[in-house]
């Protein structure tokens, strides 16, 4: 194995996924949904995945406890993405909230979730379920672990780097999964009940961000 691309949600994994197949092509496995992770987990919680000799860039919504075990001991170059957590937030409310306007892209998803249609940003950030997903994707590892991390809201210049470092060809940019631009903003009160509730996933992007000298919203600053 070559490369784990673990991939967080509202990140930009799924444009990432489709340069990677212009990259490796046969190489790279199937884009691992949480679905999937769960069937080929084992009960002692690891993951072994149903590949075949020539892949060797695996890509998906991996924890990186399930392929911790794959990337210690084979070497694997361990790459991800992160996303200010407020865009993140906000990007996974409206990318859930798109679920009731096309009900027929996932309808197992819809009917699951239907009696959540009225949900507001507030109430839908207030799940513990979706507090905090950044640093539940990482946990386990430490930020020296990774060959790359890349910033989502630096997309393009980020892919620049990672295709240096990993000696790529040139590759086109075919956004996917991109959300429309959320109206309805959060205000000064909401936005810092936000950042409370997912203070792990604003030290993380702030760690990532002061390592690699880049800006991040000073507003930050008063939560860490």
């Amino acid at each position: 194995m070559d490369i784990i691309s673990i991939h967080i949600p509202k990140t930009g994994g799924t444009t990432l996924y489709a340069i990677l197949k212009q990259v490796y092509g046969d190489k790279l496995s199937k884009s691992y949904r949480r679905r999937d992770l769960i069937a080929e987990t084992s009960l002692a919680g690891v993951f072994a995945p149903y590949t075949s000799d020539r892949v060797t860039v695996l890509h998906g919504h991996f924890h990186y406890l399930e392929i911790k075990h794959l990337h210690q001991t084979t070497g694997t170059k361990l790459i991800t993405w992160l996303r200010d957590p407020v865009k993140r937030i906000l990007s996974n409310y409206h990318f859930f909230k798109a679920l009731f306007d096309h009900p027929e892209r996932n309808p197992l998803d819809y009917e699951r979730n239907k009696h959540r249609s009225h949900q507001t940003l507030m109430e839908y950030a207030a799940l513990p379920e979706c507090q905090n997903r950044m640093d539940l994707f990482l946990n386990g590892a430490v930020l020296q672990d990774f060959f790359f991390i890349g910033i989502q809201d630096n997309f393009e210049s980020d892919l620049k780097l990672l295709a240096n470092k990993l000696d790529w060809p040139n590759v086109s940019i075919p956004f996917k999964n991109v959300t429309s631009r959320p109206s309805g903003l959060p205000n000064k009160e909401e936005l810092e009940q936000l950042i409370s509730w997912n203070i792990k996933d604003v030290a993380l992007y702030v760690q990532v961000m002061k390592e690699r000298e880049l800006p991040y919203p000073v507003i930050y600053d008063d939560f860490l």
